[in-house]
This record gives structure tokens, sequence and C-alpha cells, in this order.
């Protein structure tokens, strides 16, 4: 069984002015939407559903599918969240998303209650091999090895698809690791949270396969019922990378004609990432704090 991780919806806003979350600040997302927003680049994202109606996401949502019931609209509203985070436009209202000109695909895998099941996860990952996307968000999480996912994640990988998910909510317990699947595989980025100083947060899960770490602690964003909400956890922290990793590919296009490959996006990645007086990789951070502009602290 998968579960999306415990939230806590700290209050539901709506906005009639554009505002530019922390978190997508501490990306430095801003210092490259004057080359690109992510045009061209499918980002595939395994979550609740999406809310189809909302005004920061309707225009960027290409396709979507449900495989735990019979509506692909978000009862939930994680899902909604995470896309907000990835490419809420920029359209004078509402959030901004890391990379907001990028094209959603949408596999609903969990139901109200965020709960799903290897079926639905499967069929989901089938779908996106099927069609051709880019990058997959997948901020949700599971205690057990599953052999199928994990052949289908290895066949995503060699198909040149850029895996991201959530390293979970379980904190970090002394030396014990705590990252959950499919984080733990190791053809996936796992991304730790880190609140607005910086400073890895209590619920973020570690440990040695954490390789970059991101905003994820009271992140505003879109959510259901055409709304915004801020919501807490690796959840969030997930789809700040997706986005990133989005921008790095549509850059890869434009200056290469080319998509870089999981090796050469997960060796950027690595490079983008910074922690003030660390050097190397932690069981916290990865690789450091991902970001386009230095990070200061």
């Amino acid at each position: 069984m998968h579960y999306i991780e415990k939230y806590e919806v700290l209050s539901k806003i709506i906005r009639t002015r554009e505002v530019i979350d922390y978190g997508v600040k501490m990306i430095g997302a801003e210092y490259e939407w004057q080359e690109t927003q992510g045009e061209g680049v499918k980002v595939g994202i395994i979550d609740t559903g999406i809310d189809l109606n909302h005004v920061d996401l309707k225009n960027r949502i290409k396709k979507s599918v449900s495989f735990i019931d019979d509506d692909v609209n978000d009862l939930n509203g994680h899902g909604t969240h995470v896309a907000g985070v990835v490419a809420a436009e920029k359209n004078g209202v509402g959030v901004v998303g890391v990379a907001p000109k990028c094209d959603l695909y949408i596999a609903k895998a969990f139901d109200e209650r965020g709960v799903s099941n290897d079926v639905s996860i499967i069929k989901s990952l089938e779908w996106m091999l099927e069609n051709r996307v880019n990058i997959i968000n997948m901020s949700y999480s599971s205690n057990k090895i599953d052999e199928k996912e994990k052949a289908l994640l290895e066949e995503c990988s060699k198909n040149g698809i850029i895996l991201s998910a959530a390293a979970g909510n379980s904190g970090g317990h002394g030396n014990q690791d705590t990252i959950s699947y499919p984080a733990r595989y190791e053809n996936v980025i796992a991304v730790t949270a880190v609140d607005y100083k910086g400073d890895i947060t209590d619920f973020s899960s570690v440990g040695e396969k954490a390789q970059v770490a991101a905003a994820g602690k009271n992140i505003l964003s879109c959510y259901k019922n055409n709304s915004y909400a801020v919501l807490s956890g690796t959840s969030m922290a997930t789809p700040l990378i997706t986005g990133a990793i989005a921008i790095l590919q549509a850059k890869a296009m434009l200056r290469f004609n080319r998509y870089l490959n999981p090796d050469e996006i997960n060796t950027l990645v690595a490079m983008y990432a910074d922690y003030p007086g660390m050097y190397g990789k932690s069981s916290r951070y990865g690789y450091g704090i991902f970001s386009f502009g230095r990070i200061q602290k």
C-alpha cells in the first residue's frame, strides 16, 4: 500500500494578486525565467488528481487519467498543491510555480484519503511511459519494496525519464535511515525538506539515499476548489526539485537541442546544490539545498 504523507492545511487563502512563494524563491527559479519557464517539458505527476478548473493550472494540464476511481478531479487537495508548486502559471493572480510553462500529465492514483494500491501505481507508471513524459514527480511513500514498481522505474530511467520522489515524513531518529520507497530506489532522486532558514525540518526523513533538499515547510500553492493553501512535507519539497529539473531540461533543449539523460541531470542537481559550511554529501541535505542562485544563510 502507498500513502500520501500526512500533512496539515494551515490556511486556505484566496488570492487576488500574484505571489511567488519563498520555496520557489529559494530555488532561484526567477533567475531562469527570462530564458525559459519550462516550455515543452512534460512533467508527470502521480498523486490525488488535480483541480481541472483551477485558474492557475487549467491551461497547463495536457492529459489526465484516473486509475483509482472514475474522476481525475482532486477531492483531497494534495495533488493540486503539488502541481501548483511545479507549474502554477504566471497570470497575475494566485501563485507561480517553478516552471510555469511546462506541460502537466496527471495520473490519479490516490483516493480522497490519500491512499493508493500497487495496481494504481503500476498503471500510472505505465501510462507515464506510454506518454513519454520527461519527469515523474512522486510525492508519496511506502515502507516496502515493490519489485514490479522497481522494475518499471528502472525502465523509465532507461528511457530517459527523470524520477523525483519525496524522502518521507518520518523524521530523523539518531543514525536511523528513514527514507521511504520509491525515494529509496537507486534510480530515483530522493528529496528532503528544509524550512525558510534552510535548516532540515523535524519531520523530514533522512538517510544515505538523500540527494538534494528544498523548502518543504509552510509552502503556499494551489488547492482543491480553485483555492490556495499552505502545506508542509517532503511532498512539497519534491515538486520544487521537479520544477527545477523541468527548467534544466528546457535549457538543454534550447542550447543543445536534446534533453539531458538521468546521469547528466543527477550531476547537475548535485552541482546546483549548496549548503553554507557543508561540502560533500550528508544524510540530511544530500548534496545541499538546490538553487539556481547561491544560497545565503
